[in-house]
C-alpha cells in the first residue's frame, strides 16, 4: 500500500520527465549536423554531444526535472487537505519518509540513465557513433549528484510551506554552493562543486576525441560517495523533523 501511494503521486511527473528528457536527447542528435556546421570551430560529434548533453541543455533539463520529483510531501499535503489520509496509515512516519525519499532516488537514476540508453543507439542512424560505456560514465555522475539535488529538494519541501519554496530554495542553494566552491579555502577540492561534478569537469581528457571513446578516466568515486552521504543525511534530516512535527 505504502510503496503503491509514492508511485501513485509521483508516475505523472515522473512520466513526464522521462518523456522530456529523450526528447531533448533526440532533438540533440537529431540537429547534430546543422548545429556542428554552424559552429565557430569545427566540432567532434563526441564533444557535441557532450557540450549539448552532459554540459549545458539537457543537463540542465534534468536538474530541473530533478528537482520537481523533490517536491511535495506531508507538509504540502496539510495545505491540500489530504494530509490526514496519509497519517493514518498504518506505518510511522519515518517510513513514509524513507519510502517516498527511496522512490524518488530509483526514478533520479533511470532519468540519468535515459540519455546513455538512447544516444548510444540513435547515433548510428545519422551515421555517427557515440560509446556506451562513456555514456554510462556520465550517468553514474548524474546518478549520484542528481540525488543530492533531489535530497535537498525533498528537505526543503518538509521545512518550507508552499507550492514553489521548495523548488526556489533548491535552486538558490545549488548557486550558493556553486560560488562557495570558487573560493579560496574551497578551490582544488571537486568534491565541494556539484555543478561541476554533474558535467564531468574531472574527466579533463573528455576534450579529446580519442580519449573519449575509451573507458580511461576513473570517475571521481570519493567526491560520488560524499554526495550519497550528504543525500543520505538530508533525507534523515526530513525524516526527524518529519517524525516531530505537528500536522494537525
Amino acid at each position: 500500500m505504502l510503496w503503491y501511494k509514492m508511485w501513485w503521486e509521483s508516475w505523472i511527473r515522473f512520466a513526464i520527465s522521462a518523456v522530456a528528457l529523450l526528447w531533448m536527447c533526440g532533438a540533440v542528435v537529431l540537429l547534430q549536423q546543422q548545429v556542428r556546421a554552424h559552429a565557430d570551430e569545427p566540432l567532434s560529434y563526441a564533444h557535441y554531444i557532450w557540450s549539448a548533453v552532459y554540459k549545458a541543455n539537457v543537463l540542465d533539463m534534468y536538474i530541473l526535472l530533478v528537482i520537481v520529483l523533490g517536491l511535495g510531501g506531508v507538509l504540502q499535503e496539510r495545505a491540500q487537505g489530504t494530509v490526514g489520509f496519509t497519517l493514518s496509515l498504518p506505518v510511522s512516519r519515518w517510513q513514509l519518509t524513507y519510502a517516498r525519499a527511496t522512490m524518488g532516488f530509483v526514478q533520479v537514476a533511470i532519468l540519468a540513465l535515459l540519455p546513455a540508453l538512447l544516444i548510444p543507439l540513435l547515433s548510428p542512424f545519422f551515421g555517427e557513433s557515440f560509446p556506451f560505456v562513456r555514456a554510462l560514465q556520465f550517468s553514474v555522475l548524474w546518478a549520484a549528484c542528481g540525488m543530492v539535488i533531489f535530497a535537498l529538494t525533498f528537505f526543503f519541501s518538509v521545512v518550507l510551506p508552499g507550492a514553489y519554496s521548495p523548488a526556489i530554495a533548491s535552486v538558490a542553494g545549488l548557486i550558493v554552493c556553486s560560488v562557495l566552491a570558487k573560493l579560496p579555502p574551497f578551490q582544488g577540492h571537486s568534491a565541494f562543486d556539484l555543478l561541476e561534478t554533474i558535467h564531468g569537469a574531472q574527466l579533463s581528457t573528455v576534450h579529446g576525441e580519442t580519449s573519449l571513446a575509451a573507458f580511461a578516466v576513473p570517475l571521481p568515486w570519493l567526491s560520488l560517495g560524499l554526495y550519497t552521504l550528504v543525500a543520505l543525511c538530508l533525507v534523515g534530516a526530513a525524516g526527524s523533523i518529519t517524525a516531530q512535527r505537528d500536522f494537525s
